[in-house]
């Protein structure tokens, strides 16, 4: 029974694994992302404990907002983190940041479990940054970015990012409770990844910005 028990938290206790891949966006700067990850993580673990045995108490929203919000906040993550490996300048980031953050919102109200709530952000954002670091190359008439962008960060994270799409859509069935938080575990670890070392934008010494306890909590 206890084995049971802890079998049908483990989605739950998995959507934690967000929490270190905030921790890591915002100590690298990323304090937007962070926030997002942060976001993810406290929606996705509540709408899993909702299905938990005994956790019914905190569910202090219907169930299908939770839902709902648990599929936003994961691909809004996704369209952060691919748009900060990309490394827009301002104000093209921003206005990029706000198209994702809309349209999602639309699509996934439309239907919140087909490919196409991945899959559009996904390819939008792999179709811009391939044009801006061709224009790179160009431009520069050799390889851009460095080559250890592409063998430490762009290949491992696809990678566990791909590895976490299929779990998501095409293994759940064989065992969800398992393949489920394998998959939170292989999404967060890509983010991480795919996440610079630091973000340009933040400043250095006493002019770098700072992510406080309470701005965070604010997006809750």
């Amino acid at each position: 029974m206890g084995a049971l028990i802890a079998k049908m938290l483990l989605p739950t206790i998995s959507s934690l694994v967000f929490l270190p891949a905030a921790s890591v966006a915002a100590k690298r700067g990323f304090h937007m992302e962070a926030m997002v990850y942060f976001f993810t993580m406290f929606f996705t673990s509540i709408y899993h404990a909702c299905d938990g045995p005994g956790l019914s108490v905190l569910c202090f929203m219907k169930y299908e907002i939770l839902e709902y919000f648990s599929v936003y906040g994961t691909s809004i993550s996704i369209w952060v983190t691919l748009l900060a490996l990309g490394d827009f300048d301002e104000p093209k980031r921003s206005t990029l940041t706000m198209f994702g953050v809309l349209t999602s919102a639309v699509r996934i109200y439309q239907d919140r479990w087909g490919y196409g709530i991945y899959s559009g952000p996904i390819g939008t954002a792999v179709l811009m940054i391939t044009v801006k670091w061709l224009q790179k190359m160009k431009e520069k008439k050799g390889l851009y970015p460095d080559k250890s962008v592409y063998t430490q960060q762009v290949g491992p994270g696809c990678c566990f990012g791909a590895l976490a799409l299929m779990l998501r859509f095409y293994f759940e069935e064989w065992d969800y409770p398992y393949v489920h938080s394998f998959y939170h575990l292989s999404l967060a670890v890509s983010f991480v990844l795919l996440l610079p070392k630091k973000n340009r934008y933040v400043g250095t010494g006493r002019n770098a910005a700072k992510l406080n306890c309470y701005t965070l909590c604010c997006c809750v």
